[in-house]
């Protein structure tokens, strides 16, 4: 029996989960010296597949940042749940306006803090950006989303997937698929 698959904190569409054993599977039976991923979008399948060493690369930079700051270990479990507590009982007070503020307050200046509160709050979960770069999903309608249950939820992934990242040698890099694709050769 094959344990469950690591879980990121983040939501994306497309996300990989339920084929990450199976991938998991096929590369572990290859071999190479480095892993290079340039579509890593949630990183799913890198941290169900654990390389030791590994490019992880996508051009949405806010996807990025917050993997490097988990690896730097300036976004660590207690400062996420803090913040997501927090941000959680403002939109349980606030609903919809409050969600806008805070989309407003992360196109104005973006920190990974407010895009994870984004991404779990937003419509679906879904990750979408206009042409200018701004974040513009629309409210998930769900001002309990924050619950304590849930929280703990998110902090444990990134608890989990920061051990994971500081076991490996991973690099992160915002880039075209090409540049990647490039440096692999």
């Amino acid at each position: 029996m094959s344990l469950p698959p690591l879980v990121p904190p983040l939501k994306c569409q497309g996300i990989k989960t339920k084929l990450a054993s199976e991938i998991n599977r096929i590369a572990q039976a290859q071999s190479f010296g480095r892993w290079i991923e340039p579509f890593c979008g949630s990183c799913v399948v890198a941290l169900n597949v654990q390389p030791k060493k590994a490019l992880l690369s996508d051009s949405n930079v806010h996807i990025i940042r917050l993997y490097q700051e988990i690896q730097k270990g300036s976004l660590t479990p207690g400062i996420a749940k803090s913040f997501l507590t927090e941000e959680g009982d403002k939109l349980r007070a606030d609903g919809e306006p409050y969600y806008y503020t805070v989309r407003e307050r992360f196109n104005a200046q973006p920190s990974s803090l407010d895009f994870l509160f984004l991404n779990r709050s937003c419509f679906n979960g879904v990750m979408r950006f206009n042409r200018h770069g701004r974040f513009n999903v629309p409210y998930g309608h769900k001002p309990e989303r924050f619950a304590q249950a849930y929280v703990t939820k998110i902090t444990n992934q990134i608890r989990r997937i920061s051990e994971v990242i500081s076991a490996c040698d991973w690099t992160f890099a915002t880039a075209d698929f090409r540049q990647t694709i490039a440096s692999a050769e």
